[in-house]
């Protein structure tokens, strides 16, 4: 039982939402990279922690926003997802 509210908490403290890598289809580096965050501002900063962590350079491309959700949903799911192009 214990267990169960520890895993259950460690969700609603993650939240939800997209990160992942979009790999170049030539060199097999990153193309692109998607976070999230629940803010306009927190989705910028962390595509550029993301794009440092990877040692590579972003350019932000597109930000996208589905209040929507992210009002009933909040701390679940993080609502802002920026994308970013990496630049060589």
């Amino acid at each position: 039982m214990i267990r169960r509210v520890g895993v259950a908490l460690a969700l609603l403290v993650a939240g939800c939402g997209p990160h992942y890598v979009i790999p170049d289809d030539k060199g097999g580096g990153p193309a692109r990279i998607v976070v999230s965050a629940y803010t306009n501002d927190g989705c910028i900063e962390n595509l550029n922690e993301e794009a440092a962590k990877l040692r590579v350079k972003v350019r932000l491309i597109d930000v996208k926003s589905d209040l929507g959700w992210g009002i009933f949903l909040w701390p679940i799911y993080k609502s802002y997802i920026c994308t970013g192009e990496v630049v060589k």
